[in-house]
């Protein structure tokens, strides 16, 4: 198998959305829409300083002001930017502030979640060095107001990976992060009442993104401490089996719509990055990972101009067209492009 560049997408530099014809792109703080029969720009908003480093991509990296999260919730969208959330009316063109954040500006790319009802979930993801308590939050109208449904206690809990609703179990599964004993995959019903915390807190529980499938879970590490495996959790008996290592942390995972498993990995600092490259990996099995494509980290300091990363899209897609996005990666550093996979 082999990937395959289609198109560039211009002006954009993080894919929120993409389904057939439909596209939801960003880049610094205008969100393009083209979805379900609604075409605009948001403009979200920014401050006179942010938007004079707003105009160059490395001040933009450096200051983290790409940084944006678009979620689909009916005739509205969800939106979160520099600690505000925010819902936009596709029908009225209406902006309006629904919540401030207190731990985190943005969240991870496909971290909310909706279940079968259309209640929606996210938890906070942040720095959060003093291990302050943090927060899930839930929308029971369409992103319109949110609640705090669930709240780890301080200390327990560095920040949440993100929030995946299971089809099979009607359950929100919850990933958190990202040292000992912060490491928790949690199974909740919708209202929170009833909270299975599943692991022992080690790196092997360090975990993003997860797939779900009939009698099993899976999840791959996100540790740039240890080397990254792929795991399979038997849902009955919570048993692990541990099955091929990665190169890198890897952060997204993307099921195409004719059987294809995506995973990229990252490239951090850390004993579990092997390499200067992120890596695009593919199965169909869930038992044997090949190699798409790779890109080299680029020169600028990590710290400073963020960590190397591919990224996937919401929405419906096959392996004849889906988007990707970059990060901090030679030549493809703040761009997109739609590819296909050549099998």
């Amino acid at each position: 198998m082999n990937l395959e560049k289609i198109n560039k997408i211009p002006s954009t530099e993080v894919v929120h959305y993409y389904s057939g014809s439909d596209i939801i792109s960003s880049k610094f703080n205008k969100v393009k829409v083209k979805y379900n029969g609604y075409n605009c720009t948001v403009k979200l908003p920014s401050g006179l300083v942010d938007n004079v480093f707003g105009l160059f991509r490395l001040s933009r990296r450096a200051l983290r002001l790409d940084k944006c999260n678009v979620f689909t919730a009916g005739k509205f969208l969800v939106l979160i930017r520099k600690y505000k959330v925010y819902s936009y009316n596709l029908e009225t063109n209406e902006l309006k502030e629904t919540l401030t954040l207190k731990n985190c500006r943005n969240i991870l790319h496909q971290s909310m979640c909706t279940n079968k009802q259309g209640e929606m979930f996210f938890g906070e993801y942040g720095n959060n060095g003093e291990r302050k308590p943090v927060n899930v939050y839930k929308s029971s109208d369409n992103g319109q107001s949110w609640e705090v449904i669930y709240q780890f206690p301080a200390g327990e809990i560095k920040h949440i990976h993100g929030c995946y609703y299971d089809t099979y179990e009607d359950k929100i599964w919850t990933l958190t992060g990202d040292f000992e004993n912060e490491n928790i995959v949690m199974k909740s019903d919708a209202n929170f009442t009833n909270n299975e915390k599943i692991g022992d807190g080690s790196q092997t529980y360090r975990t993003v993104s997860i797939i779900f499938q009939k009698n099993s879970v899976h999840w791959i590490m996100d540790s740039p401490i240890e080397r990254s495996y792929h795991y399979e959790m038997d849902r009955k008996t919570y048993k692990i089996t541990k099955k091929e290592a990665f190169p890198g942390p890897v952060w997204y995972v993307k099921e195409l719509t004719d059987g294809y498993y995506m995973a990229a990995s990252s490239v951090e600092i850390g004993d579990g990055v092997i390499d200067n490259y992120a890596h695009l990996l593919v199965t169909k099995d869930l038992e044997t990972w090949t190699e798409l494509a790779k890109f080299k980290k680029d020169r600028l300091p990590m710290r400073y101009f963020k960590w190397g990363v591919i990224a996937f899209a919401d929405g419906e897609q096959s392996s004849d067209s889906f988007p990707l996005f970059f990060e901090a990666l030679t030549k493809v550093d703040g761009k997109s492009y739609t590819y296909k996979i050549n099998d």
